[in-house]
């Protein structure tokens, strides 16, 4: 799921890249909702989330116990930022099944730090 922090046109681009199924929050009646109503939906639909708005995102993935993974990427002009999606992509396609490699993980790509995989979730109780 694209943010709609995020270019619509990078719908198109990941369909192409072979990521058909990809959508965006308005697409799916979700226009302007909360972050939290986004990552419910994707959630619900597994869904990795693609979005510069790291900071949010992170928060509320790190509460959830189990949630299917987020890229993040510096908003930027579109050729940069899709530059990262890509690169993004790149690194998570190396793993033999990428979903199963991206529950409750974050690839987060900068131009100080490149790719950075890492887990992100709240520990299960054991009660």
């Amino acid at each position: 799921m694209i943010d709609e922090c995020l270019s619509p046109s990078y719908v198109r681009d990941l369909a192409v890249r072979g990521y058909p199924d990809i959508v965006r929050p308005m697409n799916i009646g979700l226009r302007g909702a909360r972050d939290d109503r986004v990552v419910a939906r994707a959630f619900n639909e597994d869904r990795i989330v693609v979005t510069a708005n790291g900071r949010d995102y992170r928060r509320l993935l790190a509460a959830m116990v189990l949630h299917p993974g987020a890229i993040i990427v510096l908003a930027g002009k579109r050729p940069e930022t899709w530059l990262q999606i890509e690169a993004a992509l790149a690194f998570i396609e190396l793993h033999p099944t990428p979903a199963d490699y991206m529950i409750n993980r974050v690839v987060e790509v900068s131009a100080i730090d490149g790719v950075r995989p890492y887990v992100l979730a709240q520990e299960p109780s054991r009660d």
